[in-house]
């Protein structure tokens, strides 16, 4: 009966350390091909008119107007 129990224990313990071990990860073809690609850009801020109501710069008093921001 040893002679069955041994070998069958072994077998469950190697079985049991090789699944307890992380998978190797496959990524498909496309998430590979990072090498040549360039950095994405963050999308840039268009500028636009900002209302900007009066107000003093510099000591002196400025009107109310637009600028580009």
């Amino acid at each position: 009966m040893y002679k069955i129990f041994l070998p069958l224990a072994a077998l469950i313990i190697s079985f049991s350390a090789s699944a307890a071990q992380p998978s190797v990860v496959h990524f498909d073809s496309g998430s590979t091909k990072m090498n040549g690609a360039h950095p994405v850009k963050h999308p840039q801020h268009h500028k636009r008119k900002v209302w900007v109501p009066a107000h003093r710069s510099h000591g002196h008093w400025v009107r109310a107007h637009y600028i580009w921001r």
